[in-house]
């Protein structure tokens, strides 16, 4: 399994500057052998995201390593310069249109860091008047001591920083001062800390396809259809509302009411984040979001009988009633997380609502035909026990036509 995890960056006075992050092996704790550069920069990113930079970076600047082809895709829309930065790494075959994406992204702000700096390599010297920073591994320089100190003099002459990596002892600690550089890094100053497991959430893959189609026409409605459907990438697109990009007061009470708020910009470039994140449902994944997708569904139904103007809460409170087994989060929880508003979070808490009484229903009628238990539900809804079932197969038919759809 992998793990996001984060890394101190400090200045010259021992104080957090920035951090990094990166993708790394569970068991190891290195860089995963069996994975790509831009994969793992897309899950970095994508956990960035899901997680709030601000949070993960608590206020400071979180690097990002970024092969400079990344560059060229738009994930970093969905990022504010005030606290993301970009880590170059693998840096050849530089095309124009990569000088041209990293200068709309130093115009909108972003600082650059170049990974492993040497002169020798020459792949990095026309991107050096670009970048803020520069980071050069003490243990596996090509320089002995006296010509590192040599090359930062030139680097900070043309008004760079200069980052030490790898500082594994008090030695290497006092030399990197001592030398000339401004920022440290290394196992010596603070070790990696987790961030997060890679455990994304999935969703089904046509939604993308779906949810391009609706933002190609225009189609406000057809956008919310799609991630109605789909709770893995509601879970995303809440997520993203409710991130720092998106300061607002009021607490969101439905996945239409997300879609206004952010609008028709803001949802392509979150479609972009979820088409390049390829995480895909799959075997067991697949069945909790068909499950979930049946519950939303059938609680929908049954407000349509019940209370009318909870149809859409109550298809959110179906949507995510299996969080613990999808998310591995308690619904209360992750609602509150989500910025959901107050019915749909006390729904989930059992309290005595009109919500929670409609998803107590659909918990009680998800698998049963319990003429008993129909009829006494009937009562309550002030229906027929046929009326009931016919909800319930209603629900179910729905739910498998809109994930056959999807499949």
């Amino acid at each position: 399994m992998y793990v996001l995890a984060k890394q101190a960056i400090y200045d010259k006075r021992g104080n957090v500057a920035f951090w990094e992050v990166f993708v790394q092996d569970a068991t190891t704790g290195k860089y995963p052998e069996d994975i790509d550069p831009l994969k793992a920069t897309t899950i970095a990113v994508d956990l960035l995201v899901e997680l709030g930079a601000y949070r993960v970076g608590e206020g400071k600047i979180v690097f990002v390593n970024v092969p400079a082809i990344f560059l060229e895709a738009s994930m970093f829309d969905l990022l504010s310069p005030e606290y993301v930065g970009i880590e170059l790494v693998e840096n050849k075959n530089i095309t124009t249109q990569t000088y041209n994406a990293i200068e709309l992204l130093l115009k909108r702000g972003f600082k650059f860091c170049i990974d492993d700096f040497g002169f020798e390599r020459i792949d990095y010297l026309p991107l050096l008047s670009k970048a803020h920073f520069v980071k050069i591994d003490i243990k596996n320089s090509p320089y002995n001591w006296e010509e590192l100190k040599e090359v930062i003099a030139i680097v900070k002459s043309l008004k760079k920083s200069v980052i030490a990596k790898n500082i594994e002892t008090e030695e290497d600690y006092k030399r990197a001062k001592e030398y000339g550089f401004d920022y440290f890094q290394g196992s010596y100053l603070s070790p990696p800390t987790l961030v997060k497991d890679t455990r994304t959430i999935s969703y089904f893959k046509s939604t993308i396809l779906e949810l391009y189609k609706a933002l190609t026409e225009g189609d406000m409605k057809r956008i919310v259809s799609v991630l109605e459907r789909d709770v893995g990438a509601a879970y995303k697109l809440l997520k993203f509302a409710n991130s720092a990009l998106f300061p607002r007061v009021k607490k969101l009470s439905s996945l239409e009411e997300a879609v206004v708020y952010l609008g028709f910009d803001n949802i392509a470039k979150f479609a972009i984040v979820l088409a390049l994140s390829e995480m895909f449902a799959k075997g067991d994944e697949r069945k909790y979001l068909e499950r979930a997708l049946y519950r939303a569904c059938l609680a929908e139904k049954l407000a349509e009988i019940y209370s009318p103007n909870l149809k859409a809460k109550a298809h959110t409170v179906g949507l995510f009633s299996l969080s613990q087994e999808i998310f591995g989060q308690r619904p209360e929880n992750l609602t509150l997380e989500l910025g959901l508003d107050k019915d749909i979070v006390e729904a989930f808490e059992k309290k005595d609502t009109e919500l929670g009484f409609i998803l107590s229903l659909v918990e009680l009628l998800e698998d049963t035909q319990n003429p008993e238990i129909l009829d006494k539900i009937a009562r309550i809804l002030k229906t027929s026990p046929d009326v009931v079932k016919s909800i319930i197969e209603s629900a179910k038919k729905e739910s498998m036509a809109i994930t056959q759809e999807l499949a």
